[in-house]
């Protein structure tokens, strides 16, 4: 402890070697000079050994060669009488010599030995920087390593077993891995572990794999590890990396479940379904079981998204969603399929009644109020059947049939159900197989326009016509416009369709132009869905610009039911047309809404009075009241007032005797052909009509 003092550090060095040597050298002097009667006379140096040996061994060459030097002096002083230096004695002379050679040996050595202590230490100390460096960096990993003997035991832990496993790396050393891993790593059981130890390669021996671990608590956790074999100086061990990765399948999870379920309302989507309803599917048909679609759409639930926002429409849905979860059994299905469509497959069905039990409760269930915030909102649902095995034999035949249903349902009246019957299959066929054929039709162009003249009652001249579509083919020539008209809205084509129209129109109206006819009123019917759109207005002022016509010969027929579904953005839309130079005129007047309040705040030039109200009028008492009365509305409102559907010389001539404006029906002329209606222009076919 002492010396421990007075030397401390590696191999027992001094901060102050030679103070210390010199001390000791002193020392021994003082020692050496008190026995001098007696020591001078045999060794004359023999005491000064000590601090040269100490110096060597305790502070290196350079404090030995100091206490040599020192020595030697003092020695000197002590053996030569009265400080002359002159030895008298020959045995003096030789103690000094062999003094000299021994200190010389002791500092040779002293080197030699503090050189080799220094290369010692370093590398002592690269070997400590090196532990404590991979120490740090197996603590500083995520991942537990875990070194394993032949006899399967752990011979070697990282500090991070701490995090993945709650144990101390010491709580480890001499037990099983099998303590750690529960399921996995099958290369270290048997003789799979000796396999390992016997082979002559070293390095990575097996790929990323995965198994199960338990905590110290006894819990359990995925993991992933991979193995090595490595060459340490008590002999080989196994290395395994294992790492957790339960986030990682958390995230898999989640990953997985948002693929497979509708975001808004937790419920399974399409896909899901399939899957799902595909299982429930195999299961009745193993067991003799029946199973039911209930396919659900919301009626009117798009005027509250567009009122009250998708906020509101999507907290709506969430309860619509919470409510068929409630309103079904456990062994029940429950989708949302997109936008305010949902499905249900109910399984062990034993009778139609019992689904329609279902889908009645379910339909109340859903008709019932809305409380969302400070609102209170209602809606219903139109709800369509299929049942397996009679309306299909696999689950997408059977949402199909359930979708067709449910159309059926909307079309007959909304907020009930409906089962599929082989008559809504064939509607429902024709239907697709009619929107097929349209798509290919409007591709190929394949349509014409024909033209149906209108006359001035009072001049009796002929003043304009109206565009009339008309699809090739003898089965689409039979086909009323209506029809094809309301398919092409369905499948989103009637925008490029009705462009084509009103192209067309202009153009056949300059090259009657060409002709020698004069500037006649062209007249274009626009669906429901065209006026609809925002930049109608600008895409028909393009159109009609580009063909040269003059935009005060183009007039567009609009329906009520198209100006009355939101009678703002309708008033909007009349007026950026009319800006552009064109005529509007109400077309069926007397069959849709007929406000006459909002009628005296449309910009309207002209009201076409339905021919239902037309072909009877010199027959029926009631109908010429109505005719009259429109025509004094339209005077009234300085509007034009145009009769269709005129069928007989009586019923032009009344008209004409009330104050009708122009005519037009198949007693004037049927719908005819661009170059056939020159011609009828020029033989004046028209003039009869009156006599």
């Amino acid at each position: 402890m002492f010396l421990e003092k007075i030397f401390p550090g590696p191999g027992i060095r001094t901060r102050h070697p030679f103070a210390v040597t010199f001390l000791l050298v002193l020392a021994c002097a003082f020692l050496q000079y008190q026995g001098r009667h007696f020591l001078a006379e045999r060794t004359p140096f023999g005491l000064f050994y000590i601090p040269v040996m100490a110096s060597a061994i305790l502070g290196g060459w350079r404090p030995a060669l100091f206490a040599s030097s020192a020595s030697l002096l003092l020695a000197l002083l002590l053996v030569v009488p009265e400080f002359t230096l002159y030895i008298s004695r020959p045995q003096d002379m030789g103690a000094m010599v062999v003094f000299i050679t021994v200190c010389l040996f002791i500092c040779a050595m002293a080197a030699v030995l503090e050189r080799a202590e220094g290369r010692a230490h370093a590398f002592l100390l690269t070997s400590q920087e090196r532990e404590h460096t991979l120490q740090a960096l197996l603590g500083a990993s995520p991942n537990a390593v875990l070194g394993i003997g032949s006899d399967g035991k752990i011979r070697f832990a990282s500090e991070s077993v701490a995090h993945l496993f709650d144990y101390r790396p010491g709580e480890l050393i001499g037990q099983s891995f099998e303590v750690l891993v529960v399921n996995g790593l099958r290369q270290l059981r048997g003789e799979g572990l000796n396999n390992l130890f016997n082979a002559e390669t070293l390095g990575p021996v097996s790929e990323l794999q995965e198994l199960q671990c338990r905590r110290k608590n006894g819990s359990l956790f995925p993991a992933e590890a991979s193995l090595a074999v490595a060459e340490v100086p008590s002999g080989r061990l196994v290395v395994s990396y294992i790492a957790d990765i339960s986030e990682r399948r958390e995230a898999e999870r989640k990953i997985l479940h948002a693929a497979r379920h509708d975001p808004l309302t937790g419920l399974p989507n399409r896909a899901l379904v399939y899957e799902l309803g595909a299982h429930l599917l195999a299961s009745a048909r193993r067991h003799g079981d029946g199973i039911a679609i209930l396919f659900f759409d919301l009626d009117r639930f798009k005027p509250i998204n567009d009122t009250y926002g998708h906020t509101i429409g999507d907290k709506m849905l969430q309860q619509v969603a919470q409510r068929l979860k409630s309103g079904l059994r456990g062994n029940d299905l429950v989708g949302r399929l997109g936008g305010d469509e949902f499905v249900a497959v109910l399984s062990d069905i034993r009778a139609d009644d019992a689904v329609l039990r279902m889908a009645t409760g379910l339909l109340h269930t859903l008709s019932e109020p809305y409380r969302i915030d400070a609102l209170e909102l209602r809606t219903s649902p139109s709800i369509g059947i299929s049942v397996y095995p009679n309306d299909g034999d696999d689950l997408d035949t059977l949402i199909r049939h359930a979708d067709a249903a449910m159309y059926h349902a909307k079309n007959a009246g909304r907020n009930t159900c409906q089962f599929f019957t082989q008559e809504i299959y064939l509607h429902a066929r024709q239907t697709f197989d009619l929107e097929q054929r349209l798509r290919h039709s409007i591709t190929d162009s394949d349509f014409d326009l024909v033209y149906q003249p209108f006359i001035d009652l009072r001049s009796r001249k002929f003043v304009g016509v109206e565009a009339l579509l008309r699809w090739r083919g003898m089965e689409a020539s039979n086909m009323a416009q209506e029809r094809f008209i309301a398919a092409a809205e369905r499948i989103g084509l009637i925008k490029p369709l009705g462009e084509w129209v009103l192209q067309q129109a202009c153009l056949q109206h300059e090259k009657w132009r060409n002709l020698g006819l004069p500037p006649l009123r062209m007249a274009v019917n626009v669906s429901a869905v065209q006026f609809r759109e925002k930049d109608f207005s600008e895409r028909a002022a393009r159109i009609i610009e580009r063909s040269g016509v003059n935009p005060s010969c183009i007039e567009f027929e609009v329906t009520e039911s198209a100006i009355m579904s939101d009678v703002e953005e309708a008033a909007d839309m009349l007026a950026r047309l009319k800006h552009g130079g064109v005529s509007i005129a109400l077309d069926d007047f007397g069959t849709g809404y007929s406000s006459l309040s909002y009628l005296s705040q449309f910009p309207i030039n002209k009201l076409k009075i339905d021919k239902s109200f037309i072909l009877n009028i010199d027959t029926d008492a009631r109908s010429l009241a109505i005719a009259e009365t429109v025509i004094a509305l339209g005077k009234k409102l300085g509007m034009t007032v145009i009769a269709e559907g005129i069928e007989s010389q009586a019923g032009i001539k009344m008209l004409a005797n009330i104050g009708c404006d122009l005519g037009q029906g198949f007693f004037i002329s049927k719908p005819i052909r661009p170059d056939h209606l020159v011609e009828w222009y020029y033989q004046a076919q028209y003039e009869h009509l009156f006599v």
